[in-house]
C-alpha cells in the first residue's frame, strides 16, 4: 500500500497523523486482502503462498466475489472484513491485488505462466528500493564498515589486539556444507537455493555472536571489528524471511521432487537469486579480508 502511494514508512507515518482514517482504511484493505487470499487457498486445496495469481480476480470482482467469500467455511477472525465489506472497500482491495495479477500476465516469471502469491512477494522483497529492507543498502553499508575499519587501521586509531585476531579466526566463513536440506547434488551439481541461504543464515548469526564477544573500546563505542562482522551479519539475515517461506513449501511436497532446478525456478525470483549471489560475494570478501587482518 505504501509503494502504491508512492511513499516511504516515515511518508506513511506522517499521512496516518495527518488523517487518522486511512489507518482505518488500510486495516480494512488489509483484512480483505487476508480474506481473498485465504478463500482461494481453499478452494484449490493449496497454501496460501502458492495461489495462482490469476486466479485472483474471480474473488474480487464484484459479480462473484460476494458469493465466492461467503461460500464455504469463513474463519471467525475473517468476519470482520466481511461486516465492513462496501464496494468501495472492493474495489479498492482489486486495485492492490490486481496490480501484481497485471505484472504477472505482462512479464511471466521463468518458471511459466503461473506465477504464485509466495513468489511476488519474495519478488518485491528482494528487489532493490524495497522500503522495508533494501538489500544492496544492506551490502553497501558492510563494505563501508570494511573500508572505514582498514583505514582507522591504517592511521593507527585502531590498534589491532589479540581478541581482535581471535574473534577473526572465529569469524572467518566456513566453506559451505550444504547439510540443509540433506540432499545431494545432481550429478551436474546442482544445488537447492535453500542450501545457499541457509549456509549464509548460519554465516550470520556466527558473525553477530563473534561480534558480541568483542569489548568496546575506551570511549564505549563499538569496535571497528564488531562494526564490521554485524554488518555483514545484517546482509546475511536479509534472506530470512525468504528461505523461511520456501523452508515451509519444501517440507510440504509430499516427495521430495525429481527437478530441483525446475522447483527452484519456480519459488525463488531472479531478485532473490541476484541477491544471494551478491551476499555471498560479499562473504568472500570478508574472508580475504579476515585473512589479510590476521597478517
Amino acid at each position: 500500500m505504501e509503494h502504491e502511494r508512492g511513499i516511504d514508512q516515515q511518508d506513511r507515518l506522517r499521512l496516518v497523523h495527518a488523517r487518522p482514517a486511512v489507518e482505518r482504511e488500510w486495516a480494512d484493505q488489509q483484512r480483505l486482502a487476508t480474506l481473498i487470499l485465504w478463500r482461494a487457498a481453499h478452494d484449490h486445496d493449496v497454501l496460501v503462498d502458492e495461489v495462482v495469481l490469476g486466479t485472483l480476480p474471480q474473488y474480487y470482482n464484484p459479480a462473484s466475489a460476494l458469493e465466492l467469500l461467503h461460500g464455504g467455511p469463513v474463519q471467525a477472525a475473517a468476519d470482520r472484513a466481511m461486516n465492513r465489506l462496501s464496494p468501495e472497500l472492493l474495489h479498492q482491495t482489486a486495485v492492490i491485488l490486481g496490480s501484481h495479477t497485471l505484472v504477472d500476465a505482462a512479464r511471466p516469471h521463468r518458471g511459466g505462466p503461473s506465477t504464485t502469491v509466495g513468489y511476488r512477494i519474495r519478488e518485491l522483497r528482494s528487489t532493490p528500493g524495497w522500503t522495508e529492507g533494501d538489500w544492496k543498502e544492506d551490502l553497501k553499508l558492510a563494505r563501508g564498515y570494511r573500508e572505514k575499519a582498514w583505514q582507522k587501521r591504517a592511521d593507527g586509531r585502531w590498534q589491532i589486539t589479540q581478541e581482535d585476531l581471535q574473534a577473526a579466526a572465529q569469524a572467518a566463513p566456513d566453506t559451505p556444507a550444504y547439510d540443509y536440506p540433506a540432499l545431494p547434488a545432481r550429478p551436474d551439481g546442482y544445488r537447492l537455493w535453500l542450501q545457499d541461504a541457509h549456509h549464509l543464515l548460519a554465516v550470520g548469526t556466527t558473525l553477530s555472536a563473534v561480534a558480541q564477544t568483542l569489548p568496546r573500546t575506551a570511549d564505549g563505542y563499538i569496535s571497528p571489528l564488531a562494526m564490521v562482522l554485524s554488518g555483514h551479519a545484517g546482509a546475511c539475515r536479509q534472506l530470512r524471511e525468504s528461505a523461511e517461506d520456501i523452508e515451509r513449501i519444501w517440507a510440504a511436497e509430499p516427495v521430495q521432487p525429481t527437478d530441483l532446478s525446475y522447483w527452484d525456478l519456480t519459488h525463488v525470483p531472479t531478485s532473490l537469486w541476484e541477491q544471494t549471489e551478491n551476499t555471498k560475494t560479499l562473504i568472500h570478501e570478508l574472508r580475504t579480508w579476515l585473512e589479510v587482518l590476521a597478517t
